[in-house]
């Protein structure tokens, strides 16, 4: 990490061959980052609710064309693809254009996807706007929409050519939306930052995070893992950690009338995955009871009518994580490290099941 005079004020910069992230005031530092690449033309993807809290916080861009999608995981879907498309072929969009995308991680996931697809690639940017996007859905490459009920079936690996992190936007968020973000830092400090778990110990309160501190740790740790694997061969998977269920729970309740919020779902996919590390016997009681009493600390989820292990395995069958017939879990093996392609058990899997419907029952 560098940290240098963009503008009047200081900002930290990630560099990376996989585009650079800034951590800093986007109303000072972007303008000149949006300059060296010399578009020719501008556009900002936005949904409803980022173009009316976030969009006016992007001061003085120069001349720019605005796409805006309804908010919402439902609405990560190719009919938004189209819209975005057919934006962008009316306003004469080329491959020297640069597209922003301005939102939480839905958003990112979408915009860089039909950046990724359109004329076979446009540049583009992520200005993520929610803590979740900030520290994991807008690094690393991903993109990619939901399909027939499916989390992110489809998609690629497209890298933006710049990522601007801005904690000013967390201030537009309701709190519930802050916690539902930090399932992803908790995730990162649990397979990768010993330090950043001794922070989230040791502070109070949300009020208290120190929040550029926290995101520029979990930055550093899902870029860490990325650097080293780009294309998700190997250690990568660990960032997949309380994903392999939290999908499914995730897409299972998207069917509801009571739908999960992505980190919700991921850390109720984090607590039954740990106990299956447990029950292997590769993570320790010891740090089993800290890094649970951590999570509920945090991210004290709500009583939910878990899903049957037959209704889980439906959606485990279309994980896109699945290979050779096999869904593979990354499960941690102490604070700071985790195991990948661990191969679990149907049964194993319905143990940990029924341990966390009596967990949330006891809450």
């Amino acid at each position: 990490m560098d940290t240098h005079q963009l503008g009047p004020t200081l900002v930290k910069t990630f560099p990376s061959t996989y585009g650079d992230i800034y951590l800093g005031d986007v109303r000072e530092g972007l303008n000149t980052i949006i300059e060296a690449f010399s578009p020719s033309s501008l556009i900002v993807v936005a949904d409803t609710h980022t173009h009316h809290f976030c969009f006016p916080l992007l001061e003085g861009l120069p001349d720019t064309s605005v796409i805006i999608i309804e908010a919402g995981e439902p609405h990560k879907t190719i009919e938004s693809c189209e819209k975005i498309w057919s934006s962008l072929l009316a306003s004469g969009t080329d491959r020297s254009s640069l597209l922003l995308n301005l939102g939480g991680g839905m958003i990112c996931d979408l915009g860089g996807f039909a950046a990724a697809c359109y004329k076979r690639g446009i540049r583009f940017g992520h200005i993520p706007t929610s803590l979740l996007a900030m520290t994991d859905a807008a690094i690393g490459g991903k993109t990619g929409i939901n399909h027939q009920d499916f989390k992110n079936l489809v998609g690629r690996f497209e890298f933006p050519v710049l990522t601007w992190v801005d904690p000013v936007f967390l201030k537009t968020l309701p709190e519930k939306e802050v916690l539902t973000g930090l399932a992803e830092v908790v995730k990162h400090a649990i397979i990768g930052s010993a330090e950043l778990l001794d922070i989230l110990m040791q502070t109070k309160s949300v009020a208290q995070l120190p929040w550029e501190e926290v995101i520029a740790h979990s930055i550093r740790v899902k870029q860490r893992v990325v650097e080293s694997d780009p294309f998700e061969k190997g250690v990568r998977k660990t960032l997949n950690f309380g994903h392999t269920l939290g999908h499914a729970f995730e897409s299972h309740f998207l069917l509801t009338d009571h739908p999960l919020s992505h980190g919700q779902a991921v850390t109720l996919g984090m607590m039954a995955e740990l106990q299956i590390a447990l029950a292997l016997g590769i993570l320790k009681n010891e740090e089993f009871e800290r890094i649970i009493a951590l999570i509920m600390r945090w991210l004290p989820p709500s009583e939910v009518n878990l899903p049957s292990l037959k209704t889980v395995a439906g959606w485990l069958e279309g994980d896109k994580k699945r290979s050779g017939g096999k869904v593979g879990f990354s499960l941690p093996d102490q604070i700071g490290s985790c195991q990948w392609d661990v191969h679990v058990e149907p049964h194993q899997i319905e143990h940990s099941l029924n341990w966390l419907a009596a967990h949330l029952r006891d809450v």
